[in-house]
């Protein structure tokens, strides 16, 4: 019977599942790593009869016409990658002590693969 433990010497791979959760409060997008950090990304707003959102780092990163604060929240991971979020995690302070009440909160809990596919900043002619 073989084991499914490494060998000695040898690490196990890194899983590449990152877990996130994203939140709606006060107008604002917010997201939480593993470490409990929590960014500020942009504006979640009542856009007529639905929510409109729009990101402060990349003004092309919006949308709108949803019919709930999750569907938006949804539609802004399907929007962005996880070098970009991970990008937003190194730039961004915590809220700190200024952390909206999130418990009530509209929220999803999402799994980004960080070695998926990313897109080039800049386009480069080799």
């Amino acid at each position: 019977m073989k084991s499914s433990a490494p060998a000695a010497g040898v690490r196990a791979a890194a899983p590449t599942a990152v877990p996130f959760k994203f939140y709606a409060a006060n107008g604002r997008v917010y997201a939480s790593n593993v470490k409990d950090k929590l960014i500020d990304l942009g504006r979640l707003d009542r856009d007529g009869a639905g929510y409109a959102y729009q990101l402060d780092a990349d003004e092309k990163i919006a949308a709108g016409g949803f019919e709930s604060p999750e569907h938006a929240l949804a539609a802004i991971v399907g929007a962005i990658t996880f070098l970009f979020l991970d990008g937003q995690f190194t730039a961004l302070a915590d809220v700190g002590g200024e952390r909206p009440d999130l418990i009530d909160a509209p929220q999803i809990h999402v799994t980004l693969d960080a070695l998926g596919k990313g897109e080039p900043a800049i386009a480069a002619d080799v």
